[in-house]
């Protein structure tokens, strides 16, 4: 608009009639709306030596507001040509910078124009009925069925999730130890090939960051995932602490280069035994091993871990046969009774194991030393992000401990985020909570002072006003010892 007042102005003078006049009234004229710019304002700032619209526009604002100078650039300039005797072409314009429209209210605050990502899997989970929920900026089968027919097959025979949502980062170079050793709360220099190790980030502050797992392709390549929610971020940290170390290490992130399933119950070995000719016997790819091997066909990396606390195959592969594969396991596990599960089910599965899940278990003020983590904290590293932090609350001691509860003397849940009280005080709150099919009972993850975390100490919640009597217990509520996980 601007450009095309200057292309139509020829005279050297500014025209006899303007949208902005001299005028003796003695009100305010208001020329830029948003800024609350006025003609007296313009007038002053020319007087004191700003006469050119680049330097009048930010001494003065005019222009700078939410319409960006699309209501007001002209009588800027027409001001300016005015109290300068130029003409508006030789005023000129201010330059046009991005946005060159603003962008709406509607649009920063409406979910709906988040982009929306799915997984190569999606069509089948769509086929086969699921309720889907976004869930870190995912589209996620949320149940299939029912969380206790989901559950049963899970802990009974198998079952299978889509985690293709999940972080993976690719790490090449002679000195990815280092990296990891900077970024870990834990060690890794003696990470054996075809191994894998559960991984802890903390800020500088010492606040737990992200967890996931590292594994070791070969020497110097590791494959490593974050949190469905912290996958560009984690690529990010990485790539800050590499900023001016010359260490030789290649980071790159194949998060939407991989598909990825989790198989999981007593017969996913039998399972996957019938889609593959390599061996997966406990002798050959035991609890956290790691390999390489050809599935229904496809190049897959196998990880042997347990989230959700039974024998479990956690299968990456290219994202182009996310359909193939998926297919290709059901099948396979139909005559087992094998049945996919969604998210939901899956908090129940690993809240039985009390897994603590970033960002829900923890927040902003949360450390590893009193999450119950201490063991994945090794302060004998000489030095690692967060490290001196945690030596300084190690040694001031706990305030707070994330605790496992069970409910007494009923099977009535407590909701997410209610209140852990004393003597009518809040002291605590409760991060996790479902009905735990493998107990019968209400189970829960929760915050509390440090003197109301022994094993066996009875808590109350607030629920609707009532409180309810809740007892901490410090093992998992099923499969204490890991045995079925590691069979």
């Amino acid at each position: 608009q601007s450009q095309r007042l200057i292309e139509t102005q020829q005279a050297v003078k500014p025209p006899a009639t303007s949208s902005v006049s001299a005028s003796s009234s003695g009100k305010k004229r208001f020329v830029c709306v948003c800024e609350d710019v006025t003609e007296k304002d313009l007038c002053q700032a020319v007087a004191e030596g700003f006469s050119d619209m680049e330097t009048l526009k930010r001494y003065s604002t005019a222009g700078m507001g939410p319409c960006q100078g699309k209501m007001c650039a002209c009588s800027v300039m027409e001001v300016l040509s005015r109290e300068t005797s130029r003409s508006l072409a030789e005023t000129g314009a201010t330059t046009a910078r991005p946005p060159y429209v603003p962008v709406s209210f509607r649009a920063l605050a409406g979910p709906s124009f988040q982009p929306v990502k799915r997984t190569p899997m999606h069509h089948s989970h769509e086929n086969l009925g699921a309720k889907m929920i976004d869930l870190g900026g995912w589209e996620r089968p949320e149940l299939y069925s029912s969380v206790k027919d989901e559950h049963r097959a899970v802990r009974e025979r198998a079952g299978l999730i889509d985690v293709s949502t999940l972080g993976k980062i690719d790490l090449r170079g002679k000195d990815v130890v280092k990296l990891l050793e900077k970024v870990y709360t834990n060690k890794w220099s003696d990470l054996q090939v075809g191994r894998i190790r559960y991984g802890l980030m903390c800020d500088e502050g010492g606040i737990v960051f992200d967890d996931g797992t590292c594994g070791r392709l070969a020497g110097d390549h590791y494959f490593l995932t974050t949190t469905t929610g912290n996958a560009e971020t984690v690529y990010q940290w990485l790539d800050w602490w590499l900023v001016g170390t010359g260490w030789d290490v290649c980071v790159t992130n194949v998060t939407s280069c991989y598909a990825a399933i989790n198989l999981a119950g007593p017969d996913a070995r039998r399972i996957l035994s019938r889609l593959t000719e390599s061996d997966v016997s406990n002798d050959a790819l035991p609890y956290m091993g790691l390999a390489e091997v050809m599935v229904t066909g496809v190049p897959c990396r196998l990880l042997r871990i347990g989230f959700v606390g039974e024998v479990g195959y956690e299968i990456h592969f290219p994202s182009e046969y996310g359909e193939h594969v998926w297919k290709a396991v059901m099948a396979a596990g139909a005559d087992f009774g094998a049945r996919p599960f969604g998210v939901e089910t899956q908090r129940v599965l690993r809240l039985e194991k009390k897994h603590i899940i970033v960002g829900q278990d923890t927040d902003a003020n949360s450390n590893p030393l009193e999450a119950g983590m201490s063991w994945a904290v090794k302060l004998d590293k000489p030095d690692f992000v967060g490290r001196r932090a945690l030596a300084a609350a190690k040694g001031r001691g706990p305030r707070q401990s994330l605790v496992g509860f069970r409910t007494v003397g009923s099977k009535a849940v407590p909701p997410e985020g209610c209140q852990i009280v004393k003597e009518g005080r809040s002291v605590g709150r409760i991060t996790s909570a479902r009905l735990s099919p493998s107990t019968g009972a209400g189970i829960a993850l929760g915050w509390v002072p440090v003197d109301q975390s022994g094993e066996g100490t009875e808590v109350s919640v607030r629920v609707e006003g009532r409180d309810r009597k809740l007892q901490v217990t410090h093992r998992p509520f099923y499969d204490p010892e890991g045995e079925r996980l590691r069979s």
